[in-house]
This record gives C-alpha cells, structure tokens and sequence, in this order.
C-alpha cells in the first residue's frame, strides 16, 4: 500500500468508529429512558434469566457428559473387540505360516532326496 492509501483508511476509520460509538450510546440511554420497567426490576429479570441460563447450561452439560461418556465405553468396547479379533487374526497367520513352512521344508527335502538319487544314477 502507498502512503495516501494509509492516510485514507486512518481519516476514515475514526469518523466511522466515534458514529458507531455515539449510535450505540444514542441507543442504549433511548432504551432505558422508554423502558417500562424500573432498573430494579431490570436488575431482577436480568439476575432470573442469568440463572436460568445457567441451570439449561448445566443440565446441557450434564447431558453432553453422558452422552460422552457413552460415546467413550463404547470406543473402548470396539477397541477391545479390534484388539481381540487382531490377536485372533495373528494367531491364524501364524499357523499359516508355520504351516506353509513345513510343506516347502517337505518339499525341499523331497527335492535333496530325488537329487540324491540322479546324482547316485548318474555316478553309477
């Protein structure tokens, strides 16, 4: 940015903030002067509806707790239940393995032997 462009934006930033000041003020002194109730009983319905406020903010609490907490056992019992099926799974690959190990070592001394026997044909 250039610098008349900065200049601009400061000339017209404090006009628009004191408007909007004084307009909130205007507003706020027009607003108790026509309403129809004493700053007694204002006091007294802001003081009901802050603790109404807060007894629905608790019991939202409260419920969102719950519900988070139901959310967390049952997390857990899916972990439990992945965990016991990936063991399971684990157990199973390995006696693939084992098995699949024993058929290639059968097959390799199979292989010795029949090499054993051309190589002994062929000595003989």
């Amino acid at each position: 940015m250039n610098d008349s462009n900065k200049e601009n934006e400061k000339s017209i930033f404090l006009p628009v903030f004191f408007s909007l000041l004084v307009g909130f003020a205007a507003g706020a002194v027009t607003g108790l002067m026509y309403a129809p109730k004493s700053g007694k009983e204002i006091r007294q319905n802001i003081k009901g509806k802050s603790e109404e406020l807060i007894e629905k903010g608790k019991k939202s609490y409260e419920v969102i707790s719950d519900k988070t907490k139901d959310i967390i056992d049952k997390g857990k019992e899916k972990i439990s239940e992945l965990k016991d099926k990936g063991e399971e799974l684990i157990e199973i690959g390995k006696t693939k393995v084992n098995e699949t190990k024993d058929v290639i070592v059968d097959k390799i001394n199979k292989g010795k032997k029949e090499a054993e026997e051309i190589s002994d044909y062929l000595q003989s």
